[in-house]
This record gives structure tokens, sequence and C-alpha cells, in this order.
């Protein structure tokens, strides 16, 4: 009989600190530099990149997802990401310097269960802001 060496991913139980150990975890194995401070896990899909970080000082923490669409000329009559209808939650600012939409996702920790449904919500961020910016284009 083989034996395995898998272990389930940890439940986090609205823990920030089991948030902040996966964070931590994530950003290794990504061969990412620590600074020493709090974990920022920096992921590209082609050209959306997302920064994902723990509010743990918050009164109620929160997961905060920003999501840097590609730089874009858009349509002036391009409607700001939360004015489209079925774009829930978050705020959208607009860089100028970099001629880009950072669209801010705040996932509170309680609606993530493990690693797995954090690396979800990112992904369901990155989807949402991708789903916008096709929109307008």
């Amino acid at each position: 009989m083989q034996q395995h060496d898998y272990v389930p991913p940890e439940e986090f139980g609205g823990s920030a600190a089991a948030v902040l150990r996966c964070l931590r975890e994530l950003v290794e194995l990504t061969g990412q530099q620590s600074t020493g401070g709090p974990p920022v896990l920096e992921l590209q899909f082609d050209e959306i990149v997302t920064l994902t970080s723990l509010a743990a000082d918050a009164a109620q923490p929160f997961l905060c997802v920003s999501v840097y669409l590609p730089r874009r000329t858009l349509a002036a009559a391009a409607a700001p990401p939360l004015a489209s209808p079925g774009y829930p939650g978050g705020e959208w600012l607009w860089d100028a310097s970099e001629g880009r939409y950072i669209i801010l996702h705040n996932i509170g920790i309680g609606q993530l269960a493990d690693e797995t449904s954090l690396l979800d919500a990112i992904m369901d961020a990155r989807d949402k802001a991708g789903a916008w910016l096709l929109s307008v284009s």
C-alpha cells in the first residue's frame, strides 16, 4: 500500500491568523520576496495582475484583492465598474499615471473556509474585473 504525504488545507474557521499563515505560505511557494511585513501575494494572469493582502487590523478582518487591469484607453462613456449591473462589492480607482483601472475587492474572512476558497476569491475578483473591462472595451 502506497503512502501519501497529502495534508488537507487548513480550515480557517474565521481566524485572521490562519489566513495570514496561508498568505505567507503562498508568497513563499511563489518565490516572491518577503519584506518581513504583512504578506502580499502577487499573481499575474496574462495582462491582469492581482495583489492580495489581509487587513487584519480592521474591526472585521478582510482579504483585500486589488485587481490591476491592463492599460487601456476606454471610451469616454465607459461606466465605472460599480455602476455596471452585476458587479457587487469593492471599489474602483483610476491610476492616471499608468492609464489603468484598479478594482479593490474586500472579502470578509468569514467567507473563506480554507486555502482553496482564498484562491477562488482571488480568481473570482479577477474574473469580475476582466468581464467588466471586456464589456466597456
